[in-house]
This record gives C-alpha cells, sequence and structure tokens, in this order.
C-alpha cells in the first residue's frame, strides 16, 4: 500500500467514525486497504459484498433502475447507515459506505466503465462518481483507483480536510474540488466548470455521465439532509434520533444483540421522575443495556404535533444531554415494529390500560393479536409503579394489574425500592410549569 493511502486509512481508523460498507461490481481493493491497516476494528462494523443481481435485489428491497448508477450507491450507503445506527450505541458517529461499480471484465463490456462512490449520515449523502477511460487500465489498476475513491468518500464523510486526501490517478482531467456543506459556492462552481466532464440532470441525484469518454471523468458532491423534523412530520422518515450531540435520520436503533430499554412519553415537560425511571429501567435491563427516551408526533386522541411543539420537547432533551427518538409510532405495537428486541418502560397507570379489550374494540382476540406481534417482534415491558391518583391514592406496581396469562411473560415489575417519583406532568403543567 502506498504510504499516503496507509496514513489516510490510520486517520479514518482514528476519528472515532464508524461505518458499515457494502459495495458491489468492484471497489474490494478500498476496503481490503481499510482492513489490512491496524485499527480497523475502530471503523468497520461490517462489510457487506452483494455481488449477484439476487443478493443486491434483495438487500436493497426492489430491482434498481440501473444496478450501477448513482441512485443505487445512495440507496446502499442509506441502507448501510442504518445498520452501522443499528450496530452502535446511542450518539456514535456512524457512516454508511457504499459502491456499486461496473469494471473491465471478461467478456469485455459494452459500455462505459465507471463507479459509483456514496456515503450517507444523518448531515446527508456524499456523491463521487467517476467514469474510467475505457481500455487504459486492466481490471486490477480499475479496482486500485476505485478503491482511492472509496478511501477518499470515506475520510471525507469522517471529517478529513479534503485537501490533504491523496488525489486519484487520473487520466487526462483532474479530480473535481470535493463540494460539501463549507465549500464555497463559487469555487465549487469553477471547479464543475474547469474540470468535470458530467452531465447533470435535472434530479441532482443522478449523475449522468456522457458517452464515449476517451479519458476519466470526475464528479464529488453534497447532498445535504432536509430539516429532520419536517421530514417526519410530512412522513418521509420513520424517526430522527438526537444523542451525543448528533441528529441520526431514519435509522432506528432496535434491540437485537444490544439491550436497549425505550421510554414513550410525551414530556411536557421532561422532569426528574422520567430520569430516574429511565435509569432504573437500564439497571434493571442488565449489563450493556442503555436507554433512550421515545416521544411520537402522533397522538392518538390529539393528531399530529406541530413542528413548534415537537421542537420544543426535542429542545428539552438536547440541553439536558439526554438521548430521545422521535418517531410517529402512535401505539405500542408500531413501536414494537420500528424497534424489535427494544424493551419499553411503562407506568403502571398505561399497563393497566394495555391490557384492558376496550382499548381494542372490546375483544380479547384483537388484544391477543397485538400481543401476539409485540412478543414476535421480540420485545417485552418494564412497568413503574405509581401512585393511583384517580383512585385509592394507593401506590401500584405490577403486581396490582390482573395481566392476561398469554402476556403475562412479557412484563416484569421495577420494585418501589429501586425507582418511585411522584412527581406528576400533570400537576407541574397545573403549576405553570409546562411547555
Amino acid at each position: 500500500m502506498d504510504s499516503g493511502l496507509e496514513q489516510v486509512v490510520r486517520c479514518i481508523h482514528g476519528s472515532a467514525t464508524k461505518a458499515a460498507v457494502y459495495v458491489t461490481g468492484g471497489a474490494s481493493q478500498g476496503v481490503s486497504w481499510l482492513m489490512c491497516v491496524p485499527g480497523a476494528s475502530a471503523t468497520v462494523l461490517e462489510v457487506v459484498v452483494p455481488y449477484s443481481r439476487g443478493s443486491l435485489v434483495q438487500l436493497l428491497g426492489q430491482e434498481p433502475e440501473q444496478y450501477c448508477s448513482a441512485d443505487t450507491a445512495l440507496s446502499l450507503a442509506k441502507l448501510a447507515y442504518q445498520r452501522a445506527a443499528a450496530l452502535t450505541a446511542f450518539g456514535t458517529h456512524v457512516v454508511g459506505l457504499a459502491a456499486t461499480c461496473a469494471l473491465a471484465s471478461e467478456p469485455p463490456k459494452r459500455g462505459q466503465h465507471r463507479a459509483y462512490v456514496a456515503a450517507h449520515s444523518g448531515s446527508g449523502s456524499r456523491l463521487l462518481a467517476v467514469v474510467l477511460a475505457k481500455g487504459a487500465r486492466s481490471r486490477w489498476q480499475e479496482e486500485q483507483l476505485v478503491g482511492q475513491a472509496l478511501l477518499q468518500v470515506l475520510a471525507q464523510a469522517c471529517g478529513l480536510d479534503p485537501a490533504k486526501l491523496p488525489p486519484l490517478p487520473l487520466l487526462g482531467t483532474q479530480a473535481a474540488a470535493p463540494a460539501g456543506p463549507d465549500a464555497d459556492a463559487a469555487d465549487a462552481a469553477a471547479a464543475a466548470a474547469a474540470n468535470l466532464q458530467l452531465d447533470i440532470g435535472v434530479n441532482s441525484n443522478s449523475i449522468q455521465p456522457q458517452q464515449h469518454v476517451v479519458h476519466d471523468e470526475v464528479q464529488s458532491e453534497f447532498l445535504p439532509a432536509p430539516d429532520p423534523l419536517q421530514q417526519l412530520l410530512a412522513g418521509r422518515v420513520r424517526c430522527v434520533e438526537y444523542s451525543g450531540g448528533r441528529v441520526f435520520v431514519d435509522a432506528p436503533r432496535c434491540g437485537a444483540g444490544m439491550p436497549r430499554v425505550y421510554l414513550p412519553g410525551s414530556f411536557n415537560p421532561l422532569h426528574d421522575g422520567h430520569k430516574a425511571m429511565l435509569a432504573a429501567a437500564v439497571e434493571m435491563a442488565g449489563p450493556g443495556a442503555e436507554g433512550c427516551f421515545e416521544l411520537t408526533v402522533q397522538n392518538a386522541d390529539k393528531g399530529q404535533l406541530g413542528l413548534e411543539e415537537v421542537q420544543a420537547r426535542v429542545a428539552q432533551f438536547v440541553a439536558a444531554g439526554l438521548p430521545l427518538l422521535v418517531t410517529r409510532a402512535t401505539l405500542l405495537v408500531d413501536k414494537a415494529r420500528l424497534l424489535p428486541g427494544a424493551t419499553f418502560m411503562l407506568g403502571w397507570d398505561t399497563a393497566v390500560r394495555i391490557v384492558m379489550p376496550k382499548y381494542y374494540g372490546g375483544s380479547e382476540t384483537g388484544m391477543a393479536l397485538v400481543f401476539r406481534d409485540i412478543q414476535h417482534a421480540g420485545c417485552s415491558f418494564l412497568v413503574a409503579g405509581r401512585v393511583d391518583d384517580k383512585g385509592d391514592g394507593q401506590f401500584k406496581g405490577l403486581q396490582d394489574i390482573a395481566l392476561p396469562a398469554e402476556v403475562a411473560g412479557l412484563f416484569a415489575g421495577i420494585p418501589e425500592d429501586k425507582f418511585r417519583s411522584d412527581i406528576s406532568s400533570t400537576a407541574l403543567r397545573a403549576a405553570g410549569q409546562g411547555l
């Protein structure tokens, strides 16, 4: 490996960024370089090579319009990003890295030799498109170039200075100045006019190369993510996570392989009782467990929250440095489908309601079917006691709930000596302390 490339990989491994990598049709040399420099475990979470058409279609969930294209690379990068989030703790900086390539082969390809490399994170997507001078290199040489492109895109996603990265060994042209959220618009436009030989269609997500390429062509661009909460409220993404000073978009962290506890609530306002409840639940969940608050924007009775109201509730958690997942999951079964394997923390009053058939159209069968779906998702519940302020005023816990035998195994209680808080959001709002 070239010493310059080795230094790039060392900087990637030292960046505290973790990545899942999906490559097809090529770019395996870049993966090899990433893995052969000591410290790869600090960066690489998973490498998947969906090389056959069937494998790629299964991973994408649909047949792509074009197997080697900008859109396919961006889709793979998003899937890799979601996978990276699922494999890491809250707040971990993660990137999905992907490449889709059409390189020299036997028998020779009729079309262009090209590669699209993409990296996706909560801030947006970075895309590098390369059209190679056909016949100018062997397959191995094309692999080397595309491998360097893979490292370059990952390095930029890790926050490394693009100006300090080794240039790609291109023929007959220079690499375009990487465009990003901090790039000067005039400089980026000038670089594009001077160095790029690619036609950009109306849709900036699709880069369409010209035909009859006799030299290398390259384009780099950054596609910033739209406002995440607006996207959530519009139903374009499933969730937005705020943790570790970062924002993670449409990347739910399930509980499979890593014990995770979620505390659903409206948090108007967030108070010390909420914090203590989640801490107790995480302790109950055992070693290695982590917790997160969950706020849905879609209330079953009151409809959807407005943007400003959601922003105000999110701001509480950001200011306190606490993890929050904002979702569109109204019901517990919806949350279970979004977060399979997770444990959900409930108060006694909520636990009482969810085992009442009247909330399932009066049907015990309907209730049983919902809990079957929750069980199949691998989810369970922890129940914290609280004062029955609408009944006899006594402190009540799981032992005071008549659980149907078929669902009892999904519930566990937190003893009163482990957690008790008589703080009430309703009382705080009545005292003028709401949002």
